[in-house]
């Protein structure tokens, strides 16, 4: 008789199970509570707050350097609401046209430097995860990030 070659029903079977759990393993790693997709989610949100902190900061940087420069001739701008929304979405264009950052700049409700009677500017960011996030801006470049 001809010896025959070829794959076993059982090796078959066996094959399809360990693919099986490769499958159920892949799976809960892609969407578990500590899964990629979730992590990635967390990420993106912490990548957004950072883009609108170095924003913040860098809008004070600049109105401030106006005031400080002895050689400045144009009209210093002091921190405020209208001047700060503009600077925040100039200097970096994924804030002010991304659909899902929303920035809202507010004269500020609780000013944590009123003992010096500065002018406060609150900017509020509401993540994906429903935190919102608060920088509080004095006019003296003072910045407090609080989440809410």
């Amino acid at each position: 008789m001809k010896e025959q070659k070829g794959i076993t029903l059982i090796a078959l079977v066996i094959t399809i199970i360990v693919l099986l759990i490769l499958a159920g393993v892949s799976i809960a790693m892609l969407t578990g509570q500590n899964g990629i997709l979730t992590k990635a989610s967390g990420a993106e949100e912490k990548s957004t707050v950072g883009e609108i902190d170095e924003a913040i900061k860098l809008a004070c940087d600049e109105i401030l350097a106006n005031k400080n420069d002895p050689t400045y001739t144009g009209e210093y701008k002091k921190i405020d609401s209208a001047n700060f929304e503009e600077r925040i979405t100039a200097n970096n264009s994924n804030i002010g046209k991304n659909a899902k950052i929303k920035i809202t700049v507010s004269p500020a409700t609780s000013d944590p430097d009123a003992t010096k009677g500065t002018d406060t500017v609150a900017v509020d960011y509401e993540g994906k995860s429903g935190t919102t996030y608060r920088w509080i801006i004095t006019d003296k470049g003072y910045i407090t990030k609080t989440t809410i």
